[in-house]
Parts: C-alpha cells; sequence; structure tokens
C-alpha cells in the first residue's frame, strides 16, 4: 500500500510540477500531499469499476516507478527526499503493526480468530471480492457469483444499494493483502497496520522545510515514527480492531490524517481544502458513517482558520472547495451513504450492544473516552485507572493547544465532540457510544501527536513530550493486556490452518454437508459462517440439515435445512469441539482432521448420508440425546438401491405400552415398540427426512428422580448408517 499510494503520488507530483506553474507554487511537499490524496481516490473509484487484480498492478507499477523517480533525483530535493521519508516511516511502521496484530490474533497457530464481535467475516469477504470483482456491481451478480444472497441477507454487504458501504476498506484491505498467498482472515485483518500510512501522511507538511537538507533522517524523525504507532495503537483503533469493526479502523487512520492536515499551516490554502475535502470523501468510501465526522472535522478546520484570518471569503471559498472535493471522490456513492444513514440507524437502534459510558451518573467521564477506550464484553468495560489517565491525557491536550495556538480547534472539537456525546446519552444510544469512541478516539490522539510533534521542536520540552508518549503508550498496552485475555478465551471457536486447507480441498461445482450436531455457541456459528464463505467463494456449494433452533450465524437464514436441496453430496464438513462429537458419523476414516474438525469423501456423490435434524441436543463423544421427536435428514444417491436405515436407539422409560410413529417425508412409513432398540426401514433414492415421534410425554431425569439434569430426553441415538442392496424385510 505504501508502495502504490506514495510511490504512484510521487510520479504525479513530479509530472504536475513540471507542468503546472500552480504546484510549483504550492510547494513540493503540498504538492506531494495533494498528489497522495487524489491517488487514493482514484484507486478506491478504480477497483469500484474494474477488479483488484487489474487496478492493483497498475498502481504498483506507477508506485515502482515514482519509487525509482525519488531515489533518482536523491535527498537534494525536497519532494523525492520527502517521498522516501513518508515511504520509509509508512513501512517501518506498517511492518511493526502488522507483525503486533497477526501476534494479538496468534496468526501462526490460527487461520481464524476472531475478537469481540462476528463483523470480520463481512470485511474478509469483501476483500477477497475486491480482489476479483468490481465493487460496483448489482447485488444480483454478487448473489449469482457466490450464492450468498444479497446485501443483508446475512453474510455479505457487498453491492449497489447495499444498506452500509464499505467498498474502500474492501478495496484497501485486499491491496494490502495481495501478495501474501491465500491470505486468511486473520491475515487479512492485520493490513490494518498498513493503515499507518496515513498518519505519517498526515505528519508530513509538519515536517516540511527539513527536506532537501544534508540530513537524510531530519529532526523529529524519531518522535514522528513513534507517534505514528502509538496513533495507530491508542484505544479507540485497538477497540476498533479488536471488535471486528475494521472499516471503522480504516476511516479513523484516514480521520487521524485529515486531523493533522487541518492543523498544519500550508502555503496554498486553496490546495489545502482539496485535500481535505478529497480526503473526507475517501473516509466515506473506506466507512460510509465516518463520512460526517470526517466533514465534521474539515469544515472546524475551515472555520478556524476563517476565524484566525476573519475572512469571510476563506470561510465561504474553503466550504465550497472542501465540499466539491468529497463528493467528486464520492461520486455515485454520495447518494447511497445519504440513503444508508437512516437505514443503518433503525436497525441498529432496535438492538442492544455494551456500554458504559452512556450508563454513569456523571457525563464527565466522556472527557477520558477518546483516551481510555473501551472493551467491548471486559468486566469493567473502562478501568478506572484509564479514566484518571484519560482526563489527565485530555487536560494535557488542552495546555498544549493553548501553547501551540490552537486553542481554537481544540475547542472546536471539544464543543463537536459533546454535541455527539449528548445525543447519545440523551438518546441511551447504545450502538452509538463504542462507535463515537472508534471515530472520535483517533481524532483526538492525532490532535495530542500533532501538539507533541510541535512541542518537541522547544528547548527543554522532551521529557514532557516523552512522559505524555508513555502515558498514551501505557494506555494501550494496558487496553492490549486485557483484550488478550477475551481473545485467548475465544480460541476455541478459531479456525486451525489445517481446517483452511480441508476447506480448500472440494472443487468448483461440489456440494460439502457441513455437519453441526457437535458444536454449540460460538463455536458453532463462528467456524459455519466462515466455512460457507470461504466454500462459496471458491464456487464450492454448502448444504445444512435443518436444526430447527433459532439463527444465529449469519449464514443460518441463507442456508439451515439446504439439505433438502443436495443434488450429489460430494464432501462431509464434520466441526468438532472438545467433550462432543458428531450425531452420525458416516462409516469411513476422514482424509483430514483434527480436533476441531474431520473432513470426509462422499466419493463424488457415491455414498448415502444421514444427517441429524431437529430435536437433538449437542452430541456428546459416543452418542446423542434427542428431546423428543426428532429428525434425521438423509441422501441415498441413485447407484445406492434397496437402501436401509437402521437406527441404534437407547430410550429413557419407556411406558409399557409406549410406541414410536416413524414418518418419511410426512407420510407414515411405520410403528415399533417403545422398548425397541433398532429402528430399521427402506429409503427411497434422493433426499429424504425421516422423523420419530414417541406417543408419551418425554420427561427429565430429574423429573424421573434420575438425576439433576433438566433436559427433556426421549432417546440416546449411537448409530445411524444407511446400507445399500439390503432387500426389503417382509411385511409382518
Amino acid at each position: 500500500m505504501c508502495l502504490a499510494v506514495i510511490g504512484s503520488s510521487t510520479l504525479l507530483a513530479v509530472a504536475g510540477i513540471r507542468v503546472s506553474p500552480h504546484l510549483r507554487r504550492i510547494g513540493p511537499v503540498q504538492a506531494l500531499l495533494l498528489a497522495s490524496v487524489c491517488v487514493l481516490a482514484l484507486l478506491m473509484n478504480a477497483n469500484a469499476w474494474l477488479p483488484g487484480y487489474v487496478v492493483f498492478p497498475c498502481f504498483l507499477i506507477s508506485g515502482a516507478v515514482g519509487a525509482l523517480v525519488a531515489l533518482r533525483r536523491g535527498f537534494a530535493d525536497p519532494l523525492a527526499h520527502a517521498s522516501i521519508w513518508a515511504f520509509t516511516i509508512s513501512l517501518l511502521a506498517g511492518v511493526l503493526l502488522v507483525a503486533w496484530w497477526n501476534l494479538m490474533f496468534a496468526s501462526r497457530h490460527l487461520w481464524m480468530l476472531e475478537g469481540t464481535n462476528h463483523d470480520l467475516v463481512f470485511f474478509y469477504g469483501g476483500a477477497k471480492w475486491a480482489m476479483q470483482h468490481p465493487l460496483w456491481v448489482e447485488q444480483a451478480t454478487v448473489a449469482r457469483e457466490w450464492a450468498l444472497g444479497q446485501c443483508g441477507q446475512g453474510m455479505q454487504f457487498i453491492g449497489n444499494g447495499c444498506i452500509v458501504q464499505r467498498n474502500g476498506a474492501y478495496s484497501l484491505l485486499a491491496l494490502a493483502s495481495s501478495f501474501v498467498p491465500e491470505a486468511g482472515p486473520n491475515q487479512v485483518r492485520a493490513m490494518i497496520g498498513t493503515a499507518a500510512l496515513f498518519p505519517v501522511l498526515g505528519m508530513l507538511p509538519s515536517m516540511a522545510g527539513r527536506f532537501g537538507g544534508a540530513r537524510r533522517w531530519p529532526r523529529g524523525t524519531a518522535v514522528a515514527f513513534l507517534l505514528a504507532v502509538l496513533c495507530m495503537l491508542g484505544t479507540g483503533m485497538m477497540l476498533a480492531v479488536v471488535n471486528e469493526n475494521i472499516g471503522t479502523a480504516m476511516a479513523g487512520a484516514l480521520l487521524m490524517m485529515i486531523v493533522l492536515w487541518a492543523l498544519t499551516p500550508m502555503q496554498s490554502l486553496g490546495a489545502k481544502w482539496i485535500m481535505l475535502g478529497a480526503a473526507a470523501g475517501c473516509t466515506g468510501m473506506a466507512y460510509g458513517e465516518a463520512a460526517v465526522h470526517a466533514c465534521m472535522i474539515v469544515a472546524l478546520a475551515v472555520l478556524v482558520t476563517a476565524m484566525w484570518l476573519r475572512s469571510w471569503r476563506v470561510f465561504l471559498l474553503g466550504g465550497l472547495l472542501a465540499m466539491l472535493a468529497c463528493a467528486i471522490v464520492l461520486n455515485r456513492m454520495l447518494p447511497e451513504l445519504m440513503a444508508s444513514y437512516a437505514q443503518v440507524s433503525g436497525i441498529v437502534a432496535q438492538s442492544s450492544w455494551p456500554s458504559w459510558y452512556i450508563r454513569q451518573p456523571f457525563w464527565g467521564w466522556w472527557l477520558s473516552a477518546p483516551f481510555a477506550g473501551l472493551l467491548m464484553t471486559g468486566e469493567p468495560a473502562v478501568n478506572p485507572e484509564a479514566i484518571m489517565l484519560g482526563l489527565v491525557l485530555m487536560v494535557s491536550t488542552a495546555w498544549l493547544s493553548i501553547r501551540e495556538g490552537r486553542w481554537r480547534f481544540f475547542v472546536g472539537l471539544l464543543a463537536a465532540s459533546m454535541v455527539l456525546v449528548a445525543y447519545v446519552q440523551s438518546h441511551g444510544y447504545q450502538y452509538g457510544e463504542h462507535k463515537l469512541v472508534q471515530v472520535l478516539g483517533p481524532a483526538w490522539v492525532a490532535l495530542l501527536s500533532w501538539l507533541l510533534l510541535r512541542h518537541a521542536r522547544r528547548r527543554g520540552r522532551t521529557g514532557v513530550v516523552l512522559l505524555l508518549m508513555a502515558t498514551l503508550g501505557a494506555l494501550s498496552a494496558a487496553y492490549a493486556v486485557r483484550s488478550r485475555s477475551i481473545l485467548v478465551s475465544h480460541v476455541p471457536s478459531g479456525i486451525t490452518h489445517a481446517l483452511s486447507e480441508a476447506i480448500r480441498l472440494p472443487q468448483k461445482g461440489d456440494e460439502v454437508v457441513i455437519d453441526t450436531s457437535g458444536v454449540n455457541g460460538p463455536e458453532r456459528y463462528v467456524k459455519q459462517d466462515f466455512a460457507v464463505l470461504e466454500l462459496h467463494r471458491r464456487g464450492v456449494r454448502a448444504r445444512i440439515a435443518d436444526r430447527g433452533d433459532a439463527p444465529v450465524g449469519y449464514s443460518d437464514a441463507l442456508f439451515n435445512d439446504s439439505l433438502r436441496a443436495a443434488e450429489s453430496p460430494d464432501w462431509l464438513l464434520v466441526l468438532r469441539q472438545p467433550g462432543t462429537g458428531p450425531a452420525l458419523p458416516p462409516g469411513t476414516a476422514p482424509l483430514l482432521e483434527d480436533p476441531t474438525f474431520a473432513l470426509f469423501s462422499l466419493q463424488s456423490g457415491q455414498l448415502p448420508l444421514a444427517q441429524a435434524g431437529t430435536g437433538w441436543h449437542t452430541c456428546e463423544q459416543d452418542h446423542c440425546w434427542t428431546r423428543g421427536a426428532f429428525s434425521l435428514e438423509t441422501f441415498v444417491p441413485k447407484g445406492c438401491a434397496d437402501a436401509r436405515l437402521q437406527v441404534d436407539l437407547d430410550l429413557l422409560q419407556p411406558p409399557a405400552e409406549g410406541r414410536i410413529h416413524v414418518t418419511v417425508n410426512g407420510v407414515e412409513a411405520a410403528t415399533v415398540d417403545g422398548h425397541q432398540g433398532e429402528v430399521s426401514l427402506s429409503l427411497a433414492g434422493g433426499s429424504s427426512v425421516v422423523v420419530l415421534a414417541p406417543d408419551w410425554p418425554v420427561a427429565s431425569p430429574q423429573a424421573l428422580g434420575l438425576s439433576t439434569d433438566p433436559r427433556p430426553l426421549f432417546a440416546s441415538v449411537s448409530h445411524a448408517r444407511i446400507s445399500c442392496g439390503v432387500p426389503a424385510e417382509p411385511a409382518e
């Protein structure tokens, strides 16, 4: 990403300065920054119309040419020097941050480990789509290609008219991971570290005047590097990444760039307003709702500058240029964003979310929120120590703003933040709480970082700067330690590299039956959703029996009860977890397995299959209890003549006259003695649903005085198999 953006920007800026007197007047650094935001906007828009595998190589080639141009011009040229500096600092910070997130989510050991939310599946899928397809497509096209429904139906948010817009984040994640072979969800998420490019570009104008001299690494480089890393590891950014709000994190990084540019005097105000407006448009493309916050900060920058210069002309012309630049970058997406705001607000208002600040009687704690952060599902969500340190940093930001002459911007950002807080607080808007921390947190950290970078120039102030940087680092470290324990608790629902390799074995056009009878809770829906996504984006089709449970996973609404539509199941993927087992394991040995899964070959649809349906408890190692009437879903291939299903049962205290009624596809097939330990019946070819129902009320072991188990238990199923070539039993 550094090469594509900075290298291409260098090439564009050099060419522009040669042909445009205006670009020569604004100076080399501002010309480079103007070129960088143009390249970023062009990249995002190009991926909307063309697949990433076409767009990204073009930008990488132009970036490589731009890098060669910068190296050839050397450090004596201010533009080339600034380009080399920005590329190097961004690359070093990006590598460090990508490694950090890979370590946090155990990428070496797990293909996928989720944080405190389940949104990674959207951004992983979006990045994969952005590489292979244009993003500006009809929703019907996405549904046809992946067979994962349309936007908002559960599994993806891609396509025109989609309720949410994250296209820019998809593009940048795809670009950053384009050279990672078979990049998995953990690796795609870690690429958020490459967004360190944006705060580095934000600090670049603060370093203007130091490029083109004898020093290759100007004074302040070390501080700028550390501040870029601290910006990307602020508690608001970490909250976004740990909560799988990757689009919000990408928008937060862009928002930091906007704040840093807004604070820095530049040679050309007109070019500055264009830069800020275009950057706000890029923020909206990365995360639609963040466009509001980005435009708010751009408006604040225009207002503060106009007040400082006492010029209505600056206010009106600056606002007009910024709005035009933002609208041009968003172009066709602008009406989509306007339409999506109301829809998103309506959806999230109906849901409950972990919150902390809005439940506190003292609103003043919000002042520490940008620095103290919020840990979703954490107990407590915010530590008292973090609150105190956050207040210290807010007071320090106010003091430095006065010292560095940026008190107007501080007051404006504080007022805007308090307006948003008042809305969230007065409406009890739980969803808005963590979104405010995720978006306003990076903005405030960027403000403090700019002040520290500026204050570090003063003699004798290094100690104060280092102390405040250490405080920022301590808050981030404490947040990382607390979130790490939550991530470790999610390891059982993670996906191993072995399972990811197994998912790649089925070929395009194959059908894979996913058996979830041996898993429950997050381990079921997390693994199921990622397995379905990975299979379907490769052209494979997933089939799942109707479990009769309320939909939990994103794929449930689309694929529950899809086994009946199977034409020729080729594979069986059994999901496992410690202490449980699948309901009906096939009689063949698995091709691949580990403690979390087993993959069986059904020999291209030649083997019969039986799956647990409705009415089952989560299976144990060697048997499965049913709640009462229960179903089995079967598939008999064409080559399996005279198929016969045999089910081995152990009933819990059936009455003496109890009978079990067996129906196949809604038609009664047999009635057997309730004390019989085996049910056997013939099956026709294709899919069938077999239901076994007792004619007596089912009780729990607790009600029968046998144990403390309160579950209603009917039958313990130890085995169910389908045999071919078995003559029909004579009628009784």
